[in-house]
């Protein structure tokens, strides 16, 4: 068995603190969690995370990037969003949660990811066995906070990510924490996950695939 990574494209950006002042977020803590938004997310124990964590870091914004997924606005219109509106409405964090509601271009996508200091996937299916989002943040470096899902175990196992529990806020917000207030632990998650997105960089995907058709040729 090979194993080849989902792959990321490669871009050279400036570094987060750039990208954060012309953004306008100097001086914020990012957390971000990007795509096609669907009740499957569990964004709902995301924003109840940042509830509980803004209580000892006020600085904490969490950035949900992406519209709803057509299939959801279809059956449902915009429901699902709009609870997770409310739900900021409820727990007062208007400060700390921002919506982003479109679709985002990849150039878009790798911008905010590289000014975020943690990625956050709080999803609810266990058996998800890949996801996308996921891989951009570890290809780019940044340490993940995520529930156990199949691909979440793999990707962010040898101490590049923290695994919480499902359907969980508390436990979200303590591995959140536990980052903000251990940042030379979370600066050395950074780096592994920075080794790994080298292998997922899709010229290096590209070479591996190249690699594995010349062995099986030959």
């Amino acid at each position: 068995i090979k194993v080849i990574h989902h792959g990321v494209p490669y871009r050279q950006l400036e570094p987060r603190e750039v990208l954060k002042a012309k953004a306008g977020l100097e001086g914020r803590t990012i957390i971000s969690t990007f795509g096609l938004i669907n009740p499957g997310k569990g964004l709902e124990y995301g924003i109840q995370a940042i509830a509980s964590v803004a209580q000892t870091h006020p600085e904490v914004l969490y950035l949900i990037l992406g519209e709803t997924h057509p299939g959801i606005k279809q059956e449902s219109g915009e429901s699902y969003r709009e609870s997770l509106e409310r739900l900021v409405d409820d727990l007062q964090i208007h400060s700390n949660v921002r919506f982003v509601n479109r679709y985002l271009t990849q150039e878009e996508i790798i911008s905010y990811l590289q000014l975020s200091d943690i990625y956050m996937t709080p999803y609810l299916n266990p058996e998800q066995a890949v996801s996308g989002t996921l891989a951009y943040a570890v290809g780019y470096g940044r340490v993940t906070v995520s529930t156990p899902y199949r691909y979440a175990q793999d990707i962010l196992s040898n101490g590049r990510g923290m695994l919480a529990k499902f359907k969980d806020a508390k436990s979200l917000a303590e591995c959140i924490n536990f980052l903000l207030e251990h940042p030379e632990e979370k600066a050395a998650m950074e780096e592994r996950c920075l080794q790994l997105g080298k292998r997922m960089m899709w010229p290096q995907v590209a070479r591996e695939y190249e690699q594995l058709f010349l062995t099986a040729i030959d």
